[in-house]
């Protein structure tokens, strides 16, 4: 892939859970300077991104908690210094009593 030439720039460890195979946990750092496209960003050395997932309901991964430190130059003109805490919680599903009918199946209202 045409990406993968960034991945010797970052350094990181990711947690995956055994029973489900699924993303857990997520910790990337920036080990050097990486430009993405030609002056569109350049993220610099020691950018961090952090991504915690949890189940919830016993079916799904879900976000839990995001952290970033960000340190970036938007198209050569504005630097960008983001410390960014995020927190998920209080997930409801989601339940509703509409149905998917196929057309033939519509009765034309009156």
């Amino acid at each position: 892939m045409k990406e993968g030439k960034f991945l010797s720039k970052f350094h990181g460890r990711v947690w995956v859970d055994k029973s489900d195979l699924q993303l857990a946990k997520m910790d990337v750092e920036c080990l050097d300077t990486v430009t993405w496209g030609l002056f569109l960003a350049r993220f610099h050395k020691g950018s961090r991104f952090t991504l915690e997932q949890t189940r919830v309901n016993e079916e799904v991964w879900l976000p839990r908690q995001l952290a970033a430190k960000i340190d970036v130059r938007l198209a050569l003109l504005k630097n960008f210094n983001v410390d960014l805490e995020q927190s998920f919680r209080d997930y409801k599903k989601f339940r509703t009593s509409a149905r998917v009918v196929g057309v033939g199946e519509v009765q034309p209202q009156k």
